[in-house]
C-alpha cells in the first residue's frame, strides 16, 4: 500500500512539474522557432512588391497595390493607440503579406484547413487574404476593406505574441483583438451573443477549440470585457508581462489580478 502511495505521489509531482514549466518552455523555445518560421515565409514571397511604412512593411501583388496602400495606412493611424494601450512597442518593421490566392496563404502558414481566413497571424508576420476574394461586390472592395479588414484584429494578435513571447490561451489573443477592433473600428463581435451563459473560463481555456467557433469568440471578448471594466487595462498588461515570464495563466491571473482564475469568469 506505502509502494502505491509513493508511485501516486511521484506520478503527481510530475504531473505538477510539467504543468509547471511547460509555460517555461514555450518562452525558452517559441522565439527561436518563431523567428525560423519568419525567415521561411519571408522567403517564400521574396518575390512580391513591397511598399514601406515607419513600423509596417506591406508585400502585395499587382492586383492589390490599393489595397496594400489601405492596409498601412490603417495599421500606422492606429500603431500608437494599440502599442499604447498593450504597453509594449516593437523595434523592428512588422512584416504584412497580402496574398491573392487562399490556397497559398494556407500553404505558406502551415493551415490545414479547407476555408482560408480573412487574416492570420503567425510566427512574427500578419498574414492577410485580399478583399477581392471575399467581398461580394468589386465596386465596393476598398470601402468594404477599410471598415471590416482584418488588419486591427491581426496586428493585436501579433502585439499579444510578442510581450507574451507566445505563451498565451487562446481565448486571450481572440478576446483582446475583438476588444480592440470595437474600440479602434466599432466592429463589435455580436455571433454568438446570448449563448454564454453555460461556458465557464476553465471550459473556454481548456476546450476553447471544441466550442462553437461564434461563441467561443464571443465568450472570450465578454471575458477580457470583464477584466479590463473589473481591474483596469493596467493589470490587464501586467497579466500580460506574467505570461510573457513563463508563468502559466493560472499563476499570471493571481498575480496579476489578485484572483483566482475560476474567479474572471
Amino acid at each position: 500500500m506505502k509502494k502505491f502511495i509513493s508511485f501516486v505521489s511521484i506520478g503527481f509531482i510530475i504531473i505538477l512539474l510539467i504543468i509547471t514549466f511547460e509555460s517555461f518552455f514555450i518562452v525558452s523555445t517559441y522565439p527561436s522557432y518563431k523567428k525560423i518560421e519568419k525567415k521561411r515565409i519571408l522567403k517564400a514571397t521574396e518575390k512580391y512588391n513591397l511598399l514601406e511604412g515607419p513600423h509596417f512593411s506591406i508585400r502585395y501583388k499587382d492586383r492589390d497595390k490599393d489595397i496594400a496602400k489601405i492596409t498601412l495606412d490603417i495599421l500606422e493611424e492606429h500603431y500608437e493607440k494599440v502599442c499604447k494601450k498593450l504597453d509594449y512597442f516593437t523595434y523592428e518593421k512588422i512584416p504584412v503579406i497580402i496574398y491573392n490566392d487562399g490556397e497559398e496563404l494556407l500553404k505558406t502558414i502551415r493551415l490545414k484547413t479547407d476555408i482560408p481566413p480573412l487574416g492570420a497571424y503567425y510566427s512574427g508576420v500578419i498574414n492577410i487574404l485580399s478583399p477581392f476574394n471575399w467581398v461580394e461586390y468589386e465596386d465596393n472592395v476598398e470601402e468594404t476593406y477599410k471598415e471590416t479588414g482584418p488588419h486591427i484584429h491581426e496586428f493585436t494578435h501579433f502585439l499579444v505574441d510578442e510581450k507574451t513571447n507566445g505563451n498565451y490561451p487562446m481565448w486571450l489573443t481572440e478576446g483582446i483583438a475583438l476588444y480592440m477592433e470595437r474600440e479602434l473600428m466599432g466592429i463589435d463581435w455580436e455571433l454568438g451573443k446570448g449563448k454564454t451563459k453555460d461556458i465557464d473560463i476553465e471550459k473556454l481555456n481548456n476546450d476553447f477549440n471544441e466550442i462553437e467557433i461564434d461563441i467561443a469568440y464571443r465568450k472570450s471578448l465578454e471575458v477580457v470585457d470583464n477584466m479590463i471594466d473589473n481591474y483596469g487595462f493596467n493589470k490587464f498588461n501586467l497579466l500580460l508581462e506574467s505570461l510573457g515570464m513563463g508563468n502559466n495563466i493560472d499563476s499570471s491571473v493571481k498575480k496579476a489580478l489578485k484572483v483566482n482564475f475560476k474567479d474572471i469568469n
